[in-house]
């Protein structure tokens, strides 16, 4: 038997996350139909409301916008979705490194007998952390056998710091040019191009590379997760891998 994802022959953490997966699409995806109804509702009650007290003598005819600018209070379709992506992005970086952290322990387990007794299985973590560091992550599934911290990773990653901690907003030169999106500028005009005080681009099409990115470094990933759990060439790997990660210092084994 080997891993197959067709036929469900996955890790438990997969599955996990592959259902997480598929709420972030489809939560992208919905937010962008109901929202685009709901605002497009807005709009026209704003312009029947406007219509209906019409006076050209008091009106400039634009008022209609301050009243479906009230209605939404102040956020409008391009700022919705833009939170909305960002809230995609920000969850997906972190159902990955879920993922990372459960795969590992579903591989190890969570105890072992040495010297007659049992002992506890766990993954280093800083103090008054329950979680391990990221580079325990990576280090850790390198002795599995994958990097995962590819350069689409490493980016993904920083573009979740930025959306955390910065709110998006870009307040350099290089973080323009790391974060810019050179393939959607095109075709934009100049004002709604990547700059420092503005936002980071984001958009549907930039965030399902992301996720696109983010599942094709888990998927090789769990191969050999799985193996070290269900399949008995990776038992057998076990004892040695065992001893690598307590080398690198990835796992902490204590008496019971």
């Amino acid at each position: 038997m080997t891993w197959n994802e067709d036929s469900g022959t996955v890790s438990r953490a997969f599955d996990d996350w592959k259902w997480n997966d598929r709420e972030n699409r489809a939560f992208l995806r919905l937010s962008a139909q109901w929202s685009d109804k709901a605002y497009q509702q807005t709009w026209d009650e704003a312009e029947e409301s406007f219509a209906a007290r019409f006076d050209p003598d008091r009106h400039y005819g634009d008022e209609h916008l301050d009243i479906f600018e009230d209605a939404v209070d102040g956020l409008w379709p391009h700022s919705y979705a833009w939170i909305t992506a960002a809230s995609v992005v920000k969850n997906a970086v972190t159902a990955f490194e879920v993922y990372l952290e459960k795969a590992l322990q579903e591989a190890l387990g969570s105890s072992l007998i040495m010297e007659g007794k049992k002992h506890t299985i766990k993954l280093a973590s800083p103090p008054k952390f329950e979680s391990p560091g990221w580079k325990t992550l990576v280090t850790a599934h390198k002795v599995l056998g994958t990097d995962v911290e590819t350069d689409e990773v490493t980016w993904a990653r920083e573009l979740r710091h930025l959306l955390t901690h910065q709110n998006g907003v870009l307040r350099s030169e290089s973080a323009v040019e790391r974060f810019r999106d050179l393939d959607a500028e095109r075709d934009q005009d100049e004002i709604s191009r990547a700059r420092i005080g503005g936002k980071v681009p984001l958009g549907t099409p930039r965030v399902l590379k992301i996720l696109d990115s983010l599942a094709t470094v888990i998927r090789t990933a769990d191969e050999p997760a799985w193996a070290m759990c269900w399949s008995r060439p990776g038992r057998e790997r076990w004892p040695e891998v065992m001893t690598k990660l307590h080398q690198q210092k990835c796992i902490v084994v204590e008496p019971v």
